[in-house]
């Protein structure tokens, strides 16, 4: 029992890498940097981010352009 909880304790808390918001790019649009890994993510989201604060990936809404587009249509 206490492996089952020391494995999902570590994917809680390493599971996702955490991205840092470097700049605003345009309304909606924002430049994240994971130094440990640097990896460079530009995202588009409706959510308001703050420059400078951390973020994991899986937590922020992204906007799919495909489904933006097919609503055009």
């Amino acid at each position: 029992m206490k492996n089952i909880l020391l494995i999902l304790l570590s994917f809680t808390l390493f599971g996702c890498s955490k991205y840092q918001v470097v700049s605003k790019v345009r309304v909606n649009l924002y430049h994240m940097h994971n130094p440990k890994t640097n990896d460079i993510e530009v995202i588009l989201t409706k959510q308001e981010l703050e420059v400078g604060k951390w973020y994991k990936l899986n937590r922020i809404k992204k906007i799919d352009l495909k489904d933006e587009n097919r609503k055009d249509n």
